[in-house]
């Protein structure tokens, strides 16, 4: 840093998790559907992730560990929907599984109902070899429960029109852009109201197309969250506005609808040392902050 005349700032990031898991509840075949469906094996999926090993792993210790949602900064912050379901349990994990009916093969690993081993596909958009590690460290564990897993790396374009088509089983991307919410912030990302919400695309886009196109949510809990979103919009006290929010992050950590890993990984920014005005400590995030915008640039100066 001397030698070239700039310093490395770290700020923290944003968004309710670096990376996450999507599990498709929307995706066109049946059997994958029904069993995506079902929280206990989501929950299973997440118990199964040694998020520790991919903390200490990829990134030295410095991220935090747990579900997608909103950061210890935001006032809607408990501790618990960072943890619940969270820890890694491999006999917990193992249980749900077996409750499932999912049997083991003579090489230890499960079946689906219908006699085909299970092996999920988790698709990326090719962009982050980092995604790859992490999905490395996750195909580990999750073998030791008896499930096989496999990632499919393509381009954005088509790791979407996959997603919105239903083909995708699951995939890998971030979370929660607003990270810091306040019970004033729309809580649009956590009820069906995107075609770009990898979990249920197709309830997302029947919103946006006022039931012209994609699929009326059918699953209790996300009609729930779809009506909560509704008595947000209608609730006239923050404190009401608050009371909503709980109730729908805590839907969310239950039910397990993203399967978040780590969150809070650091984001270097460099800053040459003559460039004044620059925080030392800030949140790097586009929703909300437009990165840099937040902290007016306009007002970066250069000492000379």
């Amino acid at each position: 840093e001397q030698t070239n005349g700039y310093r490395t700032l770290l700020w923290r990031p944003g968004r309710g998790s670096h990376i996450a898991l999507f599990p498709n509840l929307t995706v066109n075949d049946p059997v994958w559907r029904t069993l995506l469906r079902d929280v206990r094996f989501r929950r299973a999926l997440s118990l199964a992730i040694d998020r520790s090993l991919v903390n200490q792993v990829l990134y030295f210790g410095l991220a935090v560990e747990g579900n997608n949602t909103v950061l210890e900064a935001s006032p809607l912050y408990k501790p618990e929907y960072r943890t619940d379901w969270a820890r890694y349990d491999r006999k917990g994990a193992n249980r749900l599984l077996d409750e499932l009916g999912l049997k083991r093969g003579g090489d230890r690993m499960r079946k689906l109902p219908d006699g085909p081993q299970l092996e999920i596909i988790v698709e990326t958009a090719g962009e982050s070899t980092e995604e790859t590690d992490v999905l490395q460290l996750v195909r580990e564990t999750w073998r030791e429960v008896g499930i096989k897993m496999f990632s499919k790396p393509s381009q954005r374009a088509a790791f979407r029109n996959r997603i919105f088509a239903g083909e995708t089983v699951m995939s890998i991307w971030v979370g929660l852009e607003n990270g810091l919410p306040t019970a004033d912030s729309a809580p649009d990302e956590l009820a069906p109201t995107s075609q770009q919400q990898y979990q249920w695309s197709k309830f997302g886009e029947y919103y946006e197309t006022g039931g012209k196109k994609g699929e009326a949510p059918d699953i209790a809990e996300v009609k729930e969250l779809a009506q909560l979103y509704k008595d947000w919009a209608a609730a006239t006290t923050s404190d009401a506005r608050a009371a909503i929010w709980h109730k729908m992050l805590e839907i969310h950590v239950q039910q397990q609808y993203v399967i978040g890993i780590v969150s809070g990984v650091p984001q270097p920014v460099i800053a040459r040392d003559t460039l004044m005005n620059v925080p030392t400590q800030g949140f790097y995030n586009w929703d909300p902050g437009a990165f840099f915008g937040i902290y007016h640039p306009d007002q970066f100066w250069f000492k000379h």
